[in-house]
C-alpha cells in the first residue's frame, strides 16, 4: 500500500512538474509567436499600401497607418450599438458610439497608447472599463486608415470568406476613392496547385484597379486568362519578357474592365476570393461614411 501511494505521490509530482515546464515554454514562445504575427501583418500591410522595403521602395518618414477598432456593444435590454475606438490628434482614444441607423451616440475617453491597445486583452480591458456595468463590449474588426503626412493615402481592411474547404482570410488596399490597390491572401487552407493559386499575383493582381462601382457588377469567368495579361500581372514574368512599365501598363488599361478569370480547376476558391472581396469593400464603404459623419457632427479630434 506504502509503494502504491509513493508511485502515486511521484506520479503526480512528475504531472506538475511537466506542466509547469510545459506552461512555461507556452507562454514564452505564445510571447514570440504574437511578435511574429504582428511583424507579419504589419509588412502585409505596407506592401499593400506599395512599400516593400526593398530598394527605394521603402516607406516614407510621413507615412501614418492608424488602427480603427470597431466593437459591437450590447446592453441588458438588448440593445444594440457599434463603438469605434480612434486615436487621438494629441494623445489618447476616443470609444465613438453609432447606433444601427448611423446616429453617434456617447463618446468615450480611453486611456493608453498605440502599442498597449494594440494587444487585445489589454485593449478590450481599457473598451469595457469605460462603458457602463450592463453594456458588453465584443471586438470585431480593426481597420487600417493610412496617411502620407496630412494627405489620405488610402485604406487596408480585413476580409474573411468561405473558401472551398475552410475560411479565406484577406486584407484588401483601397485608394482614397475606395478602388482597390491590392490583396493578399493571409490564411487558406485550399487545395495545392488548385485553389491554392489563390494566392499567386496573376490572380490576386486582377482585382487591381477595380473601382467601388465596378466591384458591384464583378463576376468570375471560366474563360482562359490573356497571355498579355497573365504577363502583366505577374512582376516577374513581366520583367523576364523584358514588357516596359509603359507596355505594363497599357495591357492592364486593356483589360481593366474585364470580370475575374477563374483559376483552371479551381472555380468555387476563385469565387470565394471575388466574392469576399466585394463584401469586404462593400460594408467598409458604408461603415466608412457613417463614421466619417459622425466624425464631423461630434467634431471629434481624431488623428487622421
Amino acid at each position: 500500500m506504502k509503494e502504491i501511494f509513493k508511485i502515486t505521490i511521484s506520479l503526480t509530482m512528475v504531472c506538475v512538474v511537466a506542466a509547469l515546464i510545459l506552461g512555461a515554454v507556452y507562454a514564452k514562445t505564445e510571447h514570440v509567436r504574437k511578435e511574429n504575427e504582428e511583424k507579419i501583418q504589419q509588412q502585409t500591410i505596407r506592401d499593400l499600401l506599395g512599400f516593400s522595403g526593398k530598394g527605394d521602395n521603402k516607406a516614407p518618414e510621413n507615412l501614418r497607418v492608424y488602427a480603427v477598432y470597431r466593437y459591437v456593444l450590447s446592453d441588458s435590454k438588448g440593445g444594440i450599438l457599434l463603438g469605434y475606438l480612434m486615436p487621438l490628434k494629441d494623445k489618447g482614444f476616443v470609444l465613438a458610439e453609432i447606433d444601427l441607423e448611423g446616429k453617434p451616440g456617447k463618446t468615450y475617453l480611453v486611456e493608453g497608447d498605440a502599442v498597449k491597445l494594440a494587444e487585445r486583452p489589454a485593449r478590450d480591458a481599457a473598451v469595457q472599463a469605460v462603458l457602463p456595468k450592463d453594456v458588453r463590449a465584443v471586438y470585431a474588426q480593426t481597420l487600417f486608415i493610412a496617411n502620407l503626412g496630412d494627405q489620405r493615402l488610402g485604406y487596408v481592411i480585413p476580409g474573411v470568406t468561405q473558401g472551398f474547404k475552410t475560411f479565406i482570410k484577406m486584407m484588401v488596399s483601397l485608394d482614397p476613392n475606395f478602388t482597390v490597390t491590392g490583396i493578399a491572401i493571409t490564411e487558406s487552407e485550399e487545395d495545392p496547385g488548385l485553389g491554392a493559386e489563390i494566392e499567386q499575383n496573376y490572380f490576386r493582381n486582377q482585382f487591381r484597379g477595380k473601382t467601388v462601382e465596378s466591384l458591384k457588377d464583378l463576376k468570375v469567368v471560366k474563360e482562359p486568362l490573356p497571355d498579355d495579361y497573365f504577363m502583366a500581372l505577374d512582376p516577374m514574368v513581366a520583367a523576364k519578357k523584358g514588357l516596359s512599365p509603359e507596355k505594363i501598363s497599357g495591357i492592364k488599361e486593356k483589360h481593366i474592365k474585364d470580370d475575374i478569370y477563374a483559376l483552371t480547376g479551381a472555380t468555387i476558391s476563385s469565387k470565394a476570393v471575388t466574392n469576399g472581396v466585394k463584401d469586404t469593400v462593400r460594408k467598409f464603404v458604408y461603415r466608412l461614411g457613417i463614421l466619417n459623419d459622425a466624425i464631423k457632427k461630434e467634431n471629434m479630434q481624431v488623428a487622421f
